[in-house]
């Protein structure tokens, strides 16, 4: 009754749920009447309830449609924009987070993916990802009460990218939306954002353990601070990765993306590296993984399923395959980078060492600064045989120089792609790989067992010796 007669009725939608429940959605902008309806019947249209008025939502009303789990979820579209409610209508909110105000012509949820598919007036199509963290929350409001929630996450794949044909390059005459990020989507609610240090009004509301430690063990635990968040991904009870994010400042939901990998190591490097991050490492195998957010002494966890990309026709014993190799490989990488690191501190401790002979009396110490000049010359070429000559040249420049880390770049680059199994191709280039580091480690460890021990003594007869003990780095 309260619908203006001949208003135009954009859309009937029947329950999904119970016989006899239908919604409808009407406008009458055509005479300048900028009103939104919204109705919902439980009798067949006998008689109707009004969802939705001007006091609810902004601009004349469009599309609708029901959760087809929750009937407290339901989406509106209007001339304004998108519109959701949590509690089959009484409260609607607007859904401004990175969707545009505009004309929202049409809505539906895909069954398989549980997306939000929105139409709108610029024959423009919008996907808002995973709708089941909302309807977890019509469900059970109790969640909003939770310092942290992580919602079960959808199907992770193993997925395979190339190239697409056609233009390469598309300049101003193509245009490509943004696709669905790659890995696993994350979706966690915070029931507090970040309070920013310094905010005495939002610090006296707040948990008083701001800030962060690096030690999350035991009593320290309860101490970590509340400006990070931590996912970390167990394999069984084995932790494999760690991604640290900072808080976001504003509370609510929130995502992050983990890219199906596993902890990596360090990629030989002539200086120290300093990386808070974790660094990236091989891609994951099909299965379940256990997910555990961190926040401040607040933990929650939920499982996520990975499998491989349905698309290609490959097997568990390929997959395996490749996965063993992958992990022989970072075993390469690692030795590679153990034996680096030893080497460029020696090369500093001598570097070190010749300052101070110099500042002390470099007439007295001229032959010892020669050995350390030495010293450092021959400590260069070791490290060139993992990471080539220092090429100082500036601009765009290559090294055709082939190195033990060319070579287990080269050998991991073929076989992280092969989802099918390994070939000859990358047997040979992991045996290439294992050859040249192999020389470089015995090279490395003659040059600690003959030279290194004698220049060592020469210069602790000096008593300005400032020497690490040394190891022995050898491949399995």
């Amino acid at each position: 009754k309260s619908l203006p007669a001949g208003s135009w009725i954009t859309q009937i939608k029947a329950s999904n749920k119970r016989a006899g429940e239908a919604l409808l959605i009407a406008n009458d902008y055509r005479r300048y009447n900028y009103t939104p309806y919204a109705f919902r019947t439980r009798d067949y249209g006998k008689t109707w309830e009004r969802i939705v008025d001007g006091s609810d939502v902004v601009g004349y009303a469009l599309s609708i449609v029901e959760d087809p789990e929750s009937d407290k979820l339901l989406f509106l579209g209007t001339d304004d924009g998108l519109y959701y409610t949590l509690n089959a209508g009484q409260d609607w909110q607007k859904w401004s987070k990175e969707y545009p105000t505009v004309s929202t012509k049409d809505l539906v949820i895909h069954p398989r993916e549980q997306d939000l598919v929105i139409g709108t007036f610029g024959r423009a199509a919008w996907v808002l990802d995973d709708i089941r963290p909302l309807r977890a929350i019509a469900e059970d409001r109790s969640i909003l009460a939770q310092e942290v929630k992580i919602f079960s996450p959808p199907k992770a794949y193993l997925a395979a990218y190339q190239q697409p044909t056609g233009s390469r390059f598309g300049g101003d005459a193509l245009y490509n939306a943004e696709n669905r990020k790659e890995g696993a989507m994350i979706t966690y609610y915070l029931k507090s954002g970040y309070v920013k240090k310094g905010d005495k009004e939002k610090e006296a509301e707040a948990d008083d353990s701001m800030g962060e430690t690096d030690d999350d063990t035991g009593e320290e635990a309860k101490k970590q601070k509340k400006d990070s968040i931590k996912l970390m991904i167990y394999n069984g009870e084995d932790l494999i990765r760690t991604l640290k994010i900072r808080t976001p400042e504003k509370a609510g939901l929130h995502r992050l993306y983990w890219e199906l990998d596993e902890r990596g190591v360090a990629t030989p490097s002539r200086e120290p590296v300093k990386n808070k991050k974790e660094p990236a490492g091989m891609r994951v195998q099909p299965g379940t993984y256990r997910l555990q957010i961190n926040y401040g002494d607040v933990i929650d966890e939920t499982s996520i399923q990975v499998e491989a990309d349905p698309r290609i026709n490959s097997n568990p014993e390929a997959l395996e395959a490749v996965y063993n190799a992958e992990v022989k490989l970072r075993h390469y990488t690692q030795l590679a980078s153990d034996a680096v690191k030893q080497l460029t501190e020696s090369r500093n401790t001598t570097i070190e060492l010749r300052k101070k002979m110099r500042s002390i009396d470099k007439e007295k110490y001229k032959d010892p600064m020669k050995a350390c000049n030495d010293m450092v010359k021959r400590i260069d070429e070791l490290i060139a045989h993992y990471l080539g000559k220092e090429d100082k040249r500036q601009g765009l420049i290559r090294n055709k120089e082939m190195t033990v880390v060319k070579r287990i770049q080269n050998a991991r680059s073929y076989v992280r792609t092969r989802q099918t199994g390994l070939t000859d191709t990358e047997l040979r280039l992991i045996e290439y790989a294992a050859n040249d580091l192999t020389a470089a480690l015995e090279a490395t460890n003659k040059f600690y067992e003959d030279e290194w021990i004698v220049f060592k003594a020469s210069i602790e007869q000096l008593a300005l010796s400032p020497f690490k003990e040394t190891k022995k780095i050898e491949l399995d």
